[in-house]
């Protein structure tokens, strides 16, 4: 399947957004007379950005397919969140700011151990911003659970087989085999990156989980999950996939305040504006991490709760202050 898919989304996206680029000083004209009349950058910004990730993925595109296999793969996903990292904080005006008391580059390479990082998800720029964090900033080696959908993006497509992604379907037990797979291959230096949430927030999300959660019998856990009204109910089986498999990582908790004003998710087509992601690392030791399924359920549960609480938090203070 794999080739035929890249004999058709390859070609596809490189004709789109060549024709994008050639085309691009009549968009942004058109942008800016949206913008006149709306009285709003945003419709030229959006415009910019599109231009900015077609250059970048028509530049990776042409690197993938011309670098080896003992290719730096690790740099080039460096070099491309760099990339799109100064694109989005040049034309949107937004930035990542880490909350004073998150752990340290320092800090995690001292531990000597690899990295189960559960972050909070809300999303697809947040995401790229989260990952820029860990590679960038704290110097990880990444991996990644993606859904088998984002394979139609080629360049995460040719990417997969170079660096260490775990694509998951709707199969849930071929997926966690997978992340606890990949999760003991880990050394020091590696950051296993997964989502617990499985998806980004919104309140139909929200509602249907909390109904699924009834249906299954779980009350107790539908009735929690109706007083934490800024996170998903967690997903446990990635985690507790991860956290089996690698019994000697520590896990890197990851909460952040999406780039709203109530720390939800936002329409996918309004692109944020003069915003920061305000980031929240905290460090777990691995000695204190259950690693018995049952026992990580439970303890997944409370420490997603303690996310949904700093959200909640952090996001009331900053209406609070414009107040």
């Amino acid at each position: 399947m794999t080739a035929p898919r890249r004999v058709i989304t390859i070609p596809l996206v490189v004709i789109t957004e060549a024709l994008l680029l050639l085309t691009g000083p009549l968009w942004l004209f058109v942008a800016a007379l949206v913008a006149l009349v709306a009285r709003s950058t945003r419709p030229i910004r959006t415009v910019a950005l599109v231009l900015a990730y077609a250059a970048i993925e028509l530049r990776v595109l042409y690197r993938l397919t011309h670098t080896g296999r003992d290719g730096d793969w690790e740099g080039l996903l460096s070099d491309v969140l760099r990339s799109a990292y100064r694109a989005m904080r040049t034309i949107l005006d937004v930035r990542v700011e880490l909350e004073d008391g998150s752990a340290s580059a320092q800090q995690l390479a001292a531990t000597g151990r690899p990295l189960i990082v559960l972050a909070r998800h809300c999303g697809p720029g947040d995401s790229l911003f989260i990952a820029w964090l860990l590679v960038v900033q704290y110097g990880l080696r990444l991996r990644i659970v993606l859904k088998s959908a984002l394979r139609l993006d080629p360049t995460i497509d040719l990417a997969g087989p170079h660096l260490p992604l775990c694509f998951v379907g709707a199969g849930g037990n071929r997926a966690r085999r997978r992340i606890k797979q990949l999760a003991g291959s880990m050394t020091p230096g590696d950051a296993f990156l997964l989502f617990p949430e499985g998806g980004n927030f919104s309140w139909p999300r929200w509602r249907k989980a909390i109904d699924t959660l009834g249906h299954a019998g779980e009350y107790l856990k539908a009735r929690a999950s109706r007083r934490h009204t800024h996170t998903l109910p967690p997903h446990r089986g990635g985690a507790t996939a991860a956290l089996t498999g690698s019994p000697e990582a520590d896990v890197l908790l990851l909460s952040h305040t999406a780039f709203t004003p109530d720390g939800r998710d936002r329409p996918w087509w309004q692109v944020p504006v003069h915003r920061s992601l305000l980031i929240r690392t905290t460090l777990l030791p691995a000695a204190g991490v259950p690693r018995e399924p049952d026992a990580i359920a439970d303890w997944l549960d409370a420490t997603w709760s303690t996310v949904d609480d700093w959200v909640a938090d952090r996001t009331r203070s900053v209406a609070t202050k414009k107040e």
